[in-house]
């Protein structure tokens, strides 16, 4: 479970999720999606992250682009470092 916090005007927020998998950032990192279907058909990158520990974590989040009106934020387990 989660929920998402998110400024328009700095376009930053944060992510607090709970009972999410610990995963081994040597194998896998979680990616951050944020979606915004007025500005592209693509996601834009929220960021990737770790979860170290079980219980609840607080991610930060910065918009790699610019997102006008956010609609959904998805999150994908990638190889390390995340994709484009």
């Amino acid at each position: 479970t989660g929920d998402v916090v998110w400024n328009d005007n700095t376009q930053s927020g944060f992510l607090r999720l709970a009972g999410m998998p610990v995963n081994d950032p040597g194998k896998a990192q979680y990616q951050l999606w944020i979606i915004d279907p007025e500005r592209d058909t693509h996601p834009v990158d929220g960021g990737v992250f770790d979860v170290s520990s079980s219980g609840e974590v607080v991610i930060p989040v910065q918009a790699r682009l610019a997102v006008d009106r956010p609609t959904t934020f998805a999150i994908t387990l990638e190889k390390p470092g995340g994709v484009v």
